[in-house]
């Protein structure tokens, strides 16, 4: 078995169980927090170019939505909300040119998650920064335990995840 994954699936298993059981101690969405979470891995950029990328897309794609619910309110349902969700999607693709928001599906995260959680984007907004920074904490805690299951260290790795 390759033994950096056995560290990454313990790290992450025991970070995200105490996720789940923590984050409505403190008013968080666990589902929110693990969307969040979730994204930084798809970022594929690890340590923190991922982690301000992740917050940085998916904070836009809660503005996203807001800006659709708001034009689909203006316009006036349905045919509002179609129209609304057509501009607005077209402008997120639009927005994976701009380097600081290149990873469009976090935005998309963002965005639905906003559906989601009813639009309550105070609470989605603290929810998938932490989220964010469990993914990141996932990461580290893999890499920190790897050693200790006796995995042999990756060539490059320190390099790029510093960058």
């Amino acid at each position: 078995m390759n033994r950096s994954l056995l560290a990454a699936a313990i790290a992450t298993g025991i970070l995200c169980g105490l996720w789940a059981g923590l984050a409505p101690l403190v008013g968080l969405s666990i589902w929110a927090g693990f969307a969040g979470c979730t994204a930084f891995f798809a970022s594929g950029k690890p340590g923190l170019k991922g982690v301000g990328l992740t917050l940085a897309t998916t904070i836009v794609g809660v503005g996203t939505a807001l800006v659709m619910i708001w034009l689909g309110d203006i316009i006036g349902a349905p045919a509002g909300t179609g129209i609304a969700v057509g501009l607005i999607v077209a402008v997120i693709v639009l927005m994976g040119s701009v380097p600081w928001l290149a990873f469009v599906p976090g935005i998309f995260v963002g965005c639905y998650s906003t559906f989601a959680i009813n639009a309550d984007w105070q609470l989605l907004i603290a929810s998938l920064v932490a989220g964010v920074v469990l993914g990141w904490l996932c990461q580290l805690g893999g890499k920190a335990l790897a050693p200790l299951l006796g995995a042999k260290p990756e060539p490059q790795a320190a390099a790029v995840d510093a960058a």
